[in-house]
């Protein structure tokens, strides 16, 4: 069975991205920054969902065309600055963090299967999220102000 980080590989791969456009953090390196963005934007500590349980209210929109993915380069403040893109999977002891960029990140959840994913500045100071219900959440005042109010 594939892991979302074969998918995302196959992805890469399909879109032709050089190594350094979606990058996979070393899995010691991936595992600190999972605990440490998970600490930070998650009151009850570790769990499947996040969203369930965002430290700060933040802003939510549903996509009912479920196709949220396709405006991270217009929600992110600046769709060509590196940000953690960290993907939900279940059957590893962490989510796996890559380093890319909004833009980027859009293109390569379009090349794959449906998945959760949370896209983080490297400070820490917004996190955008979209959920298998197509409801994208932002939480900090740069995204929370460029996400639509309805779609």
């Amino acid at each position: 069975m594939d892991t979302i980080i074969d998918e995302i590989n196959q992805a890469i791969y399909r879109l032709t991205l050089a190594p350094d456009d979606f990058r996979l953090l070393p899995s010691h390196e991936s595992d600190e920054l999972y605990h440490k963005v998970l600490n930070h934007f998650v009151a009850s500590g570790d769990r499947r969902w996040w969203w369930e349980d965002f430290r700060l209210p933040g802003k939510s929109v549903t996509f009912d065309s479920g196709d949220g993915w396709k405006r991270l380069p217009q929600i992110a403040p600046n769709p060509t600055e590196f940000v953690w893109f960290i993907a939900e999977e279940d059957s590893l002891p962490y989510y796996p963090v890559f380093e890319t960029t909004p833009e980027i990140a859009s293109l390569v959840i379009g090349e794959c299967y449906a998945f959760e994913y949370y896209i983080v500045a490297k400070d820490l100071t917004w996190l955008l999220c979209e959920t298998h219900h197509n409801v994208m959440h932002a939480i900090g005042a740069s995204v929370e102000a460029r996400l639509p109010s309805a779609v």
